[in-house]
C-alpha cells in the first residue's frame, strides 16, 4: 500500500510537470514570435495610428486557448514577408478573446468584448480582419492561413483591390462621364 502510494505521487508529479513544460513551452513560442515578427498593438493604438498614417489595419482576433492562432504565430506571422509587410505596410492589431478593456474609438466608447460580439461578430478563433483607413471592414477570414495566401491578401487589401471605386494606391477613380 505504501509503495502504491509513492508510485501515485511520482505520476501525479511527471503529469503535472509535463502540464507545466508544455504550457511553458507555448508561452515561449508566442513570445519568440511576437519579438521577432509582427509588431502587435491594441486596438485603440492601433486604430489611432492607422488613422494618422493613412493606413489599413490588420486585426487578429486570438485566444490563449486556440491551437489555429498559435499555428498561426508560430508558422505564419514569424515568416519574414508576412511580418515585414504587416509592420511596413498595415498596422497590425491583436485582440485577445478576455480582453476587457474599455475603448474610445473616434469618441465611441466600447468594450473590447463588445468589439468581438457585436462589431466584428466573431464566433470562432482565429478571425482575421482587415479594416481601412476610413473605417471600413474588410474580411473576414475564418480560421487558420497559410502565409502564400495571406501574403496575397496582404497585397490585395494594400493596394485596394477590393474597392472598384479606387486605384492601386488608394486615391479616388473619377467616373468616365466628368
Amino acid at each position: 500500500m505504501k509503495y502504491l502510494r509513492l508510485l501515485f505521487v511520482i505520476l501525479l508529479s511527471v503529469v503535472c510537470l509535463a502540464f507545466a513544460l508544455q504550457a511553458s513551452q507555448d508561452k515561449a513560442d508566442t513570445k519568440e514570435s511576437e519579438e521577432d515578427g509582427v509588431h502587435w498593438y491594441g486596438y485603440q493604438e492601433g486604430w489611432e495610428k492607422a488613422v494618422e498614417e493613412n493606413k489599413h489595419l490588420f486585426v487578429n482576433f486570438t485566444a490563449v486557448w486556440c491551437k489555429w492562432c498559435k499555428e498561426l504565430d508560430k508558422r505564419v506571422f514569424n515568416q519574414s514577408p508576412v511580418y515585414e509587410q504587416l509592420n511596413n505596410d498595415f498596422v497590425p492589431v491583436k485582440v485577445w478573446q478576455k480582453d476587457t478593456t474599455m475603448l474610445n474609438i473616434s469618441g465611441y466608447q466600447i468594450s473590447t468584448q463588445d468589439l468581438i460580439r457585436s462589431e466584428f461578430r466573431v464566433s470562432s478563433y482565429p478571425q482575421l480582419w482587415f479594416v481601412s483607413p476610413e473605417g471600413l471592414r474588410i474580411g473576414p477570414w475564418k480560421g487558420f492561413l497559410p502565409d502564400t495566401l495571406l501574403i496575397k491578401f496582404l497585397d490585395d487589401v494594400q493596394h485596394y483591390r477590393y474597392d472598384s471605386t479606387r486605384g492601386e494606391n488608394g486615391e479616388k477613380i473619377k467616373p468616365s462621364g466628368d
